[in-house]
């Protein structure tokens, strides 16, 4: 077990390590309070029980679990030996990276490799050993790594409907290419839904949990991303055309959102942005 020492510059860190490490013989744990920490643990052999929010889900090899600090949980052993290996993190933006992950206040998720993850664990546990001055930031680098691996397999399990995260992303991604060729075209909701093959509420549903929004709004945040391109590349074109180019059919409809979007209108944001 690696408990690092948590120094007040370590703490400064948006996510740095509590602790790391490897039970060959994983006991049984109660936590009624939760932990102090997130915490990530994955079974590298034997299978146990892991308990919380009223559900009960058997990790076996290759299984993983995650728990965010002081939600109450447990886990047991149920074929031995079962042997895990542990991450305690923590840090200001901890909670923010769960969240854009979409990891709950629990998680239970199947590894895609976990000779990779031990490769991950054991170069994090490496690092707390040697003399290295800004271990503490290369650590937490390594974090932000382990953590985009949690959250890929995480997506490769079956969510709400019986579809994977990456299912729903490639379902709706027509959609997005869509709206990148033709975004100064009038696309209608119905129009997109029919693209894929779906209801307009179903594209809807998908669209808001893959990308928290709804499909017009992303469309419009897509149009306004091309509008800022032409306003810094184009200094000759008249914000009248650029809004015209990019699907606003009404030059003064153009500026408002523009303005609520940027908080500036498209003649300041031309000034600011001029090279």
């Amino acid at each position: 077990m690696i408990l690092p020492i948590l120094l007040s510059k370590t703490k400064l860190l948006p996510i740095y390590v509590v602790g790391i490490g490897l039970k060959e013989e994983q006991d049984d744990i109660i936590r009624n309070d939760g932990f102090p920490a997130y915490q990530i643990l994955y079974c590298s052999e034997g299978s146990g029980i892991f308990s919380a929010g009223g559900h009960e889900y058997k990790i076996e090899k290759g299984d993983a679990f995650f728990f965010r600090p002081n939600v109450p949980h447990e886990y047991h052993p149920l074929t031995r030996p079962w042997k895990t290996k542990w991450i305690a993190y923590d840090g200001s933006s901890a909670d923010k990276i769960a969240d854009y992950l979409g990891l709950g206040e629990t998680a239970v998720f199947s590894l895609h490799d976990v000779q990779d993850f031990d490769v991950l664990t054991d170069s994090l546990s490496d690092m707390f050993w040697c003399d290295d001055p800004d271990k503490e930031i290369k650590t937490s680098c390594m974090m932000y790594k382990i953590m985009i691996k949690v959250g890929e397999c995480f997506n490769n399990a079956p969510q709400v409907g019986g579809m994977t995260q990456n299912e729903k992303y490639e379902k709706v991604s027509p959609v997005i290419e869509l709206m990148k060729t033709k975004y100064s075209e009038d696309l209608s909701l119905d129009y997109m839904a029919e693209s894929i093959g779906v209801t307009s509420n179903h594209l809807c549903r998908l669209f808001n949990q893959v990308y928290d929004t709804t499909p017009l709004k992303y469309l419009t945040h897509l149009r306004l991303n091309m509008a800022k391109y032409y306003l810094c590349t184009h200094k000759n074109i008249k914000v009248k055309e650029i809004a015209s180019k990019v699907g606003f059919h009404d030059a003064s409809y153009f500026c408002a959102v523009f303005k609520k979007a940027e908080g500036m209108t498209p003649d300041e944001f031309r000034k600011i942005n001029a090279f």
